[in-house]
């Protein structure tokens, strides 16, 4: 099982270096995390295609943080920006694969696409049969590791710099 999450502050969050965890004030992302999943999908809306969505990457879920995280959210998972398994996709804003992934999506998470992300809806578990098949999907897209598109990556640093990073 791994995790789709419509990631709303994703530039913002990055151009910053808020990056490593994801925090919620319901309990549904805590659930999610209770059944280790291995990767968080993380998606967005784009530019002008409202009911569309796009991938932006896959990050590899951590038991613990990676870096120090400040967070008020009573509910939080972690993911390490550290790790090679940890990208971005570089060239999944065009339209054919926009369509490509709203479509894969759409059948699957109908209740989210008609509430708009908001709330509960943007955190759903994908079942392994739909991670395959999506891992099919992208498997030929070109991708960065995370950290490449932090804007201040100075201010993303382990929390123990001795210890090894996960693979």
């Amino acid at each position: 099982m791994d995790i789709f999450y419509y990631w709303q502050k994703l530039e913002q969050n990055l151009k910053n270096g808020q990056v490593g965890y994801f925090g919620s004030n319901n309990s549904k992302i805590k659930q999610l995390a209770e059944r280790l999943p291995m990767r968080i999908w993380v998606f967005k809306t784009p530019k002008g295609m409202k009911g569309s969505i796009q991938v932006v990457g896959s990050l590899l879920v951590s038991d613990e943080p990676r870096v120090a995280v400040a967070t008020d959210y009573p509910n939080v998972i972690y993911y390490d920006p550290f790790s090679p398994e940890s990208v971005l996709f570089t060239n999944s804003d065009t339209p054919e694969r926009i369509q490509d992934v709203s479509g894969y999506f759409q059948y699957r998470f109908h209740a989210a696409f008609s509430s708009n992300f908001n709330g509960d809806a943007g955190v759903q578990a994908m079942e392994s049969n739909v991670v395959r098949g999506f891992e099919a999907l992208v498997a030929d897209w070109g991708k960065c590791q995370m950290l490449e598109r932090v804007g201040d990556r100075k201010k993303v640093q382990p929390i123990n710099p001795f210890a090894q990073r996960s693979t």
